[in-house]
């Protein structure tokens, strides 16, 4: 299925825009935005999770709490297990493995 509007470039997103990941149709409110290893994570109002800025696509409105009784625990599970890859791709690039002990 092809997105109708176009993915939101890292300088487009701003807290309380209102977005939408394609691969879950997960709608909500930017409450945050974070930069980690030089990516940009927005969090969702209606999940509490991050997703790539550059995953996203804008959206005209939110079903708000409506949105998260309809997604099925498959759904849940693919979104939550995405968003560990993910995470676990930054902090592999975000550490080079040494034991110091800092001191």
């Amino acid at each position: 299925m092809a997105d109708i509007l176009p993915r939101m470039s890292a300088d487009e997103m701003a807290v309380g825009a209102v977005v939408r990941y394609p691969r879950t149709g997960t709608t909500g409110k930017v409450v945050r935005i974070e930069e980690i290893d030089g990516r940009r994570y927005a969090e969702i109002d209606s999940t509490g999770l991050y997703y790539r800025v550059d995953e996203l696509i804008g959206a005209d409105k939110t079903t708000g709490k409506a949105e998260r009784g309809e997604r099925s625990l498959e759904d849940y599970l693919k979104e939550h297990r995405e968003l560990q890859e993910q995470l676990e791709e930054v902090w592999e690039v975000g550490t080079d493995r040494s034991c110091e002990g800092g001191g």
